[in-house]
């Protein structure tokens, strides 16, 4: 079977997990499920059951296919879906049923752990709204609420390094003195070179294993709370699209290496006090008991095309930190750009008039 389905046993509607309850929940019903009692609700069940009331993340059922075009056929409803070669999880544009692709999520591409959301959709809309709210060179379509709802959910591939690392640096390091006499004023300049050593522990540096998401962005919306770390299970990509990595943990080491280089050379760099300048002579950093776990982690994300650029924004799903950039609509800045010189071109006019009874 190519899907995963969680439907509600009470009325057969599409289940989605809730960041705010931690559970599966039911818009149709209203009714709320918690994974325990879901996994005792699959245990408990039986063969005479009706087909809509099997929990398919038991890969029982036989509904679902690939078909030699690629897509894949809804369970539900039958309608095929599009879903390129990373889509783990993703929604029927017909009959709003979620699903997630099995393949995508088993074997290499199972992930070691994850975040759940802990931000709503509601919530995420409210705080874009507001950033949105007041910039006056926002072009129109984004002031309008139904464009905004483009904001979607997404569980975004990473991998998490952890290392045992030994630094070793040298510094370039200058120290200034000035006097002067009755002369001559005087300056000297004393070089010293400094040396620092030491041992560093590095928890989970993260590095985004999506080719499509800028690492600027992932990395701006950090830190992630990894005391929130849980055991994958597909229920909690219900409602949230996913794609499986297209970076994989090889290509990845050299954005991690980079980030512990940077982060290692900013400690010692902090340890060289009472000097003017520290430059770095040498770096050489050893690490050991290496590990990397590949990670699903929460991020709502709005992205847009605007006169043939892209513009990506970013709310951590765990958290709340925004970040990203929005569009400036140029008609709108040349307009107030104009009145703002008209203004000061009349202000000075007036000044003039005042003080020398003519115009500058």
């Amino acid at each position: 079977m190519d899907f995963v389905q969680y439907k509600c046993p009470c009325c057969g509607a599409a289940l989605i997990f809730s960041p705010e309850k931690q559970k599966l929940a039911c818009k149709s019903c209203g009714n709320e499920y918690d994974l325990e009692t879901m996994k005792q609700y699959e245990a408990t069940g039986e063969k005479g059951e009706e087909p809509d009331l099997i929990w398919e993340n038991q890969y029982g059922a036989e509904a679902a296919r690939r078909t030699e075009d690629g897509l894949y056929i809804c369970p539900s409803c039958g309608a095929k879906i599009e879903a390129d070669e990373n889509t783990v999880s993703t929604d029927c544009p017909y009959c709003g049923n979620v699903v997630v692709i099995r393949a995508a999520a088993s074997g290499e591409f199972k992930p070691d752990t994850m975040i759940p959301f802990r931000v709503e959709g509601k919530q995420a809309r409210q705080m874009l709204e507001a950033f949105c709210k007041g910039k006056k060179l926002l072009p129109k379509n984004f002031k309008n609420k139904s464009y905004l709802k483009n904001l979607k959910g997404y569980y975004v591939p990473y991998w998490l390094f952890d290392c045992n690392a030994e630094a070793d640096m040298s510094f370039d390091t200058t120290r200034t003195r000035m006097w002067s006499d009755s002369k001559y004023d005087y300056i000297e300049t004393s070089h010293f070179l400094v040396n620092r050593s030491g041992n560093m522990v590095f928890y989970h540096v993260p590095v985004d294993g999506s080719i499509e998401m800028a690492d600027e962005v992932t990395e701006a919306i950090e830190p992630f709370d990894y005391g929130q770390l849980t055991d994958f299970n597909p229920a909690y990509l219900a409602g949230y699209e996913t794609d499986k990595y297209d970076v994989d943990s090889g290509r990845a080491q050299e954005r991690a290496k980079e980030r512990i280089y940077r982060t290692a050379e900013n400690m010692m760099r902090s340890t060289v006090q009472g000097y003017e300048s520290a430059r770095v002579r040498r770096r050489h950093i050893r690490s050991e008991s290496g590990k990397v776990q590949y990670a699903l982690l929460p991020v709502w994300m709005f992205e847009t095309i605007y006169n043939g650029e892209k513009y990506q924004f970013a709310i951590n799903g765990q958290t709340g930190k925004m970040v990203g950039e929005l569009p400036v609509d140029k008609g709108m800045f040349w307009k107030y750009l104009l009145g703002f010189t008209a203004i000061g071109t009349t202000l000075l006019s007036v000044l003039g008039i005042l003080l020398f009874g003519g115009v500058l």
